[in-house]
C-alpha cells in the first residue's frame, strides 16, 4: 500500500537515528532510509538537503544524549568517566557516528557541542588543557575498548581502575 501521508522532516531524521542505534552510520543511505519510510529516495530530497545533513542531525542528538548522561554524574571524575563509558557502551553506533565521526560542525547547533566542553570543564575544574588531556585520556580508553582493541586476556577493568586513578591525580 502505497504511502499517502508522506514523512515528515522530524519522522524522517527519527527514522534516520533509529536506523543508525540499530545497525551503525555506515547503513545509512537516502535509499535504505527511503526504504523504511516506505518512499521513494528521492522523495527524501522535499525535506533534507542530503545525508550529510541526517547525519548532522544524528551527531547533534548523540550530543545531546552524552551531555544528558553525564550532567547526571558530575560528582566526581571518575563517575564522570564512568558515566561516559556507560553510554558509549550502551550506544555503539551513536557513539560512533558522534565522537568517531568528523562533526560537521557548519550544520549542527554549535550550542550542543559548548555544552559537553563546558561540562567537561566543569568536571575536570582545570585548565583547557587539564580538561583535553582528561577527555583524551577516558575517550582514548573508551574507543579502544570499542574497537576491541585489547587483548583477549587483558584486564580492561583493571586497566579502566588505572584510568581512573590517574583522571582523579590531575
Amino acid at each position: 500500500m502505497a504511502n499517502t501521508t508522506g514523512p515528515t522532516r522530524e519522522r524522517l531524521f527519527d527514522e534516520a537515528l533509529l536506523l543508525v542505534k540499530e545497525s551503525g552510520l555506515n547503513t545509512l543511505s537516502m535509499r535504505n532510509l527511503a526504504d523504511r519510510l516506505h518512499i521513494k529516495a528521492s522523495s527524501l530530497y522535499k525535506h533534507v538537503e542530503g545525508r550529510d545533513r541526517i547525519v548532522a542531525h544524528i551527531q547533534e542528538q548523540g550530543l545531546r544524549s552524552c551531555h544528558l548522561a553525564l550532567s547526571r554524574s558530575v560528582t566526581s571524575r571518575s563517575d564522570f568517566a564512568n558515566a561516559y563509558r556507560r553510554w558509549a557502551i550502551n550506544n555503539p553506533y551513536v557513539y560512533e557516528a558522534t565522537m568517531r565521526t568528523p562533526l560537521l560542525r557548519s550544520q549542527i547547533d554549535t550550542d550542543v557541542e559548548k555544552q559537553l566542553v563546558t561540562l567537561v570543564m566543569t568536571v575536570i575544574d582545570g585548565s583547557h588543557d587539564q580538561a583535553r588531556a582528561a577527555w583524551s585520556l577516558v575517550h582514548g580508553f573508551v574507543d579502544l575498548e570499542l574497537l576491541g582493541r585489547f587483548p583477549s586476556k587483558a584486564n580492561v577493568e583493571k586497566s579502566w581502575n588505572v584510568v581512573l586513578q590517574m583522571l582523579d591525580a590531575l
